[in-house]
């Protein structure tokens, strides 16, 4: 019942901060009666009629959401920001820490087992002796082949687990992802966070040397793109380089990544020079090594 309340006292103030009374935003579906129930506390509306009051007050169903959770971001942004940082600082101490607070939960349901997977997924990126049970990685991806349409946890949750899955659900579930992703385009975060995850399962697949899906992806992520994707941009451009330089192995490639970098840190950006340094690194050191006859 108290949420019913603070429900419905939400709506009401945020209708009333908006200058709104009741039969501004009554219609032929919402009757002023069931919207003064409504925030009042004395009555729920059901789903669709909640949509139509919503849009009444000239909100979307994700704002009023984050207004009603007191402007926070949801717990799974919350851990993967937190999970960036470490990651970012290559803190493997405070990832396992991390690690050691998710896994002391209670009554573990399906998404708590999931995100440790995302947090030891990290801590064996930056320290490959930290082993992933393969019974956890046939969890991951029973669950990810499992979901018909993707939503923002399971972007986050495969862009998060790339490098636990095999080649072949590699692609597969990133054809998937492009398929099943398309519904929800036209979310702006949403539609930031499949870019970016697009971007990361393209590094992955150019790392094992699977070059035609890389073109493949390469492309869909190119067509998605517009003038305001500039952090996609940025990627797509290292990667031609990147493409080019490991198929070549000359060193003048090798200069033009250098340069493309330095100029992405001279732009202000010493960040995102260093991200991509640090990913260029280790194939300088494949072809710097001698190769067998």
């Amino acid at each position: 019942m108290q949420n019913l309340m603070e429900l419905g006292e939400l709506y009401k103030e945020l209708r009333m901060a908006r200058g709104l009374k009741l039969k501004d935003v009554a219609s032929d579906n919402l009757s002023i009666s069931q919207l003064s129930k409504f925030e009042n506390g004395q009555s729920m509306l059901s789903a669709d009629k909640l949509f139509v009051a919503i849009e009444g007050i000239n909100m979307t169903l994700m704002e009023f959401g984050h207004a009603f959770n007191n402007y926070e971001d949801r717990a799974f942004f919350k851990l993967g920001d937190q999970i960036a940082q470490l990651h970012a600082r290559q803190d493997i101490e405070g990832l396992k820490r991390l690690l050691k607070v998710l896994e002391s939960k209670e009554d573990k349901k399906v998404y708590d087992n999931l995100n440790l997977l995302i947090v030891k997924e990290n801590i064996h990126f930056l320290d490959r002796s930290f082993e992933i049970k393969k019974e956890e990685v046939e969890f991951l991806t029973s669950y990810l082949y499992g979901i018909d349409e993707w939503t923002e946890y399971e972007i986050f949750l495969f862009g998060n687990t790339l490098s636990l899955l095999s080649n072949s659900d590699l692609v597969f579930l990133g054809k998937e992802f492009v398929k099943r992703d398309k519904f929800y385009r036209s979310i702006p975060t949403h539609q930031t966070a499949a870019k970016l995850t697009l971007s990361n399962l393209i590094f992955v697949l150019i790392e094992r040397r699977e070059f035609d899906y890389v073109t493949y992806f390469l492309d869909i992520l190119e067509d998605s793109v517009d003038y305001e994707d500039m952090l996609i941009i940025t990627f797509l451009n290292f990667f031609k380089l990147l493409l080019t330089y490991i198929k070549s192995g000359q060193f003048e490639e090798l200069l033009q990544i250098k340069e493309y970098i330095a100029m992405v840190r001279k732009l202000g950006n010493s960040q995102l020079a260093q991200h991509l340094e640090a990913n260029l690194e280790p194939f300088i050191q494949v072809s710097a090594c001698p190769r067998s006859n």
